[in-house]
This record gives structure tokens, sequence and C-alpha cells, in this order.
């Protein structure tokens, strides 16, 4: 019975993941952009980081620290400002991202597998994904920790392609972009983009 019932929740899992994965957000957009500006190969490090930052989140959750946030909510409202503050950087970053060959080729600095790791824990998205993992996604009693960790491995395997996705994405179009004009447009949409995704952690 609790097999039965693990692999229809994990299946439900796996959908809840893919939307939450495969939709536009802070992290997609992120990707899109280091596709499209620095390739494929140069980005990889980016999508890994935000899979070891999202276990590492998932497993934080697991072990109690959603009851931390319940017992002391001003928590929660100091990483929501935090998390806002840093997402309005991110879009000025990539809005002034060097758009001529020459500064392109010497800075080329996408982001790195610590920053994305990092990123997770102030990213309002991966929060809302792994709150809800952690209760939705979860069966009570013995089952608990085996449905737990089905969860984290559920995310991983159905986010892995759906970041890499968004990577060749941005890839694909980077040979649209064969001037410093079309660069520099191309930096400020993505950049508006990033700041779109911000009225979903104000609400």
């Amino acid at each position: 019975m609790i097999d039965e019932s693990l692999m229809a929740l994990m299946t439900s899992a796996a959908l809840f993941c893919a939307t939450m994965t495969m939709t536009p957000g802070p992290n997609n957009v992120l990707l899109a952009t280091s596709g499209a500006n620095y390739g494929v190969k140069k980005t990889v490090p980016h999508v890994v980081g935000i899979r070891i930052g999202s276990s590492s989140l998932h497993l934080a959750m697991l072990l109690g620290l959603g009851a931390l946030f319940q017992q002391w909510p001003q928590l929660h409202t100091g990483l929501k400002y935090l998390s806002l503050i840093y997402l309005l950087y991110l879009a000025l970053k990539i809005a002034r991202l060097p758009t001529s060959d020459e500064i392109r080729a010497q800075d080329a600095k996408p982001m790195t597998l610590s920053e994305a790791a990092l990123f997770q824990w102030i990213n309002p998205k991966s929060w809302m994904a792994t709150v809800t993992l952690c209760s939705a996604f979860t069966l009570a009693g013995d089952a608990y920790w085996l449905s737990a960790v089905a969860g984290m491995m559920v995310f991983n395997m159905v986010g892995f392609p759906a970041s890499f996705t968004w990577v060749f994405l941005g890839a694909g179009i980077r040979h649209k972009l064969s001037s410093p004009k079309r660069r520099a447009r191309f930096n400020y949409l993505m950049s508006g983009l990033l700041l779109v995704c911000i009225p979903m952690m104000i609400h």
C-alpha cells in the first residue's frame, strides 16, 4: 500500500516540479541570460549550483527550518527583503553586462556554482517549491522520510533537464546577438524580465 501511495505521490510531485522548474522565474531568466552571453559550457556550474542549493534548502526544511520561521516570522520578512535587494542587484548587473567583443572576452564571468547555490536560499520561487514539496508531497508516519527523500530525488531529476532547457534556449539565440546593440537590447529585456519576477515575492 505504501509503495502504491508513494508512486502516485511522486508522479504528482514530478508534475509539480516540472511546472515549477519550467515556468519563468529568477533561475530560468538567469540561465537563459547566461546561455546567451556565455554559452552552455560556461553555464554548467550555474545549473549544478542551483541543484545543490535547492537540495540543501530542501534538506534544511525537512530538518526543521520551516518551524524556525513559524516561531520567528521576522526572519522570513528579513529574508524576503534580502531577496528583493539581491534581485534588484542582479537585474542591474544583467543590464550592465559588457556588449563589445573585446570586453566580453575579458570579462566573461557567469554566475559560479557557489553563487548559484547560495542564491536558492533567497530565491522566493525555490522557497515556494520546497515548502510545497515538504508539506503536500510527503506521507505521514513511518513513510515520511522515504517520501521526503524520494521528493528530493524527483525534484533534481526533473530540475536538471528543465534548467538546461533554458540554457539551450539562451544559447540558441546567441548567434542572433551579433552586434553590441543587439546584445544590449537582449540584456535589457532579460533584466526587465527578472524585475517582473519580483511581484511574486512581495504579495
